[in-house]
């Protein structure tokens, strides 16, 4: 078992999750629910982990997940400055903050404004 991706938003981890499990990669959220414990602990090892089952998987699984990484990087702070968009592949419109559409779960850097 492996690490691959951590992140102080539950939202962030469960879509990364999402697409490990859509490309048959095995994978469980850690910490999903130890919030409540920050302030007895440091607050990052509060945090929800992602973690992959195959040793195996730790490159696909990488390689999949590393869009996700840049687009948390590139969010802004203040929540009022995200934009909505539109999937260019179902058309549906998504809200700024996250990165992968409702419907068809395609990926914010391949849709458009």
């Amino acid at each position: 078992m492996k690490k691959i991706f951590v992140d102080e938003l539950l939202t962030w981890v469960i879509q990364a999750k999402n697409t490990l499990e859509e490309a048959n990669i095995p994978c469980f959220i850690k910490n999903e629910f130890s919030t409540s414990a920050a302030g007895e602990v440091p607050f990052f090892e509060t945090w929800p982990e992602l973690w992959i089952h195959r040793d195996a998987d730790w490159e696909r699984a990488l390689e999949l997940v590393q869009p996700l990484r840049e687009s948390r990087k590139s969010q802004p702070e203040n929540a009022e400055q995200l934009i909505d968009w539109t999937c260019s592949q179902c058309g549906e419109t998504n809200e700024g903050h996250f990165a992968l559409c409702w419907s068809c779960g395609r990926l914010l850097d391949t849709v458009t404004e």
